[in-house]
């Protein structure tokens, strides 16, 4: 299985949706997405296995900081490194350009996600109550110093 990461443009718009479908319970629309991607401070990759897109990860950059909006692989290819690969290029692109630290939050009952980030120097630093919808959830802050 050769799996590519990649920045993302607007042509893997609808693969992106599709996966936001596949993973969230409230996913981004690709109007939204194509929103997101006229906005210089976006950045999105994309993981390709043998040609098809199965993950993705989106970065936003603010002053001196990264923010993770969301990645996501398609349930068949998980468990394959993709996720630490996409998360791996967010962190080397947060770092290439100066950024001081980057910031992300997860649901809290995603421990699958949380170990992923712990695993790559993430750490909590708080929790937003009653955060996420469909369902109810708090979200879990975590940051990583650069």
């Amino acid at each position: 299985m050769n799996i590519v990461i990649r920045e993302a443009n607007s042509i893997d718009i609808e693969n992106i949706a599709y996966i936001e479908e596949e993973c969230f319970s409230t996913p981004w629309s690709a109007k939204s997405l194509f929103e997101s991607f006229s906005h210089t401070p976006w950045h999105f990759f994309v993981a390709e296995c043998d040609g098809r897109v199965v993950g993705y990860g989106g970065v936003y950059l603010i002053l001196d900081e990264g923010q993770i909006s969301n990645i996501a692989v398609l349930p068949a290819f998980r468990g394959k490194q993709i996720g630490f690969k996409i998360l791996d290029r967010i962190i080397t692109l947060c770092k290439n350009e100066g950024c001081a630290k980057i910031t992300l939050e997860l649901r809290k009952s995603n421990t699958i996600a949380r170990s992923l980030y712990e695993k790559c120097g993430f750490v909590a630093v708080g929790e937003r109550p009653n955060f996420y919808s469909s369902p109810c959830e708090s979200a879990i802050l975590m940051d990583k110093s650069l």
